[in-house]
């Protein structure tokens, strides 16, 4: 095992681990492993947002919603249906919207982060994404759709 505080070629001196990335002492954060995007994951309203780092972006992903089941009440059914397909022509430009056979509403999103990476501007890129993310939620609770 590596002494995190050392050195490797060509790398600062790190401080540390944060999950997946070595933590320099700038704050700069570098993947560990480098054969797959580092990501991390978070809780916001009962759902789970994973994120991932990719070249000069980050990249979210959250099931924000499930569609009712006809059995269930199929009013709202058709009421969260018709509200995702209004959805798919007003997220922002890097957002995808999909329904999957469990009826199940995923949202992704990619978002520029400047570089280097830091926590900080990781932090700052996920606050984006969830204050644009709120009202979509909202839409579709306002609809019917149950909480993920």
């Amino acid at each position: 095992m590596t002494d995190p505080s050392q050195p490797e070629a060509g790398l600062p001196a790190t401080i540390g681990r944060l999950g997946p990335f070595a933590v320099a002492r700038d704050g700069t954060l570098f993947p560990e492993a480098t054969e797959r995007a580092p990501g991390f994951g978070f809780r916001w309203r009962g759902r789970r947002i994973a994120a991932r780092l990719l070249p000069g972006r980050v990249g979210f992903a959250v099931v924000a919603a499930h569609v009712p089941f006809t059995a269930e009440n199929p009013a709202l059914r058709t009421r969260v249906i018709a509200a995702v397909a209004g959805l798919r022509g007003l997220l922002p430009e890097g957002w995808g919207l999909r329904l999957t056979p469990d009826h199940a509403i995923h949202i992704q999103a990619e978002a520029p982060l400047d570089r280097p990476p830091t926590a900080t501007r990781l932090v700052a890129a996920a606050t984006g994404f969830l204050l644009t993310l709120a009202p979509i939620v909202a839409l579709l609770e306002e609809e019917g759709a149950r909480p993920a």
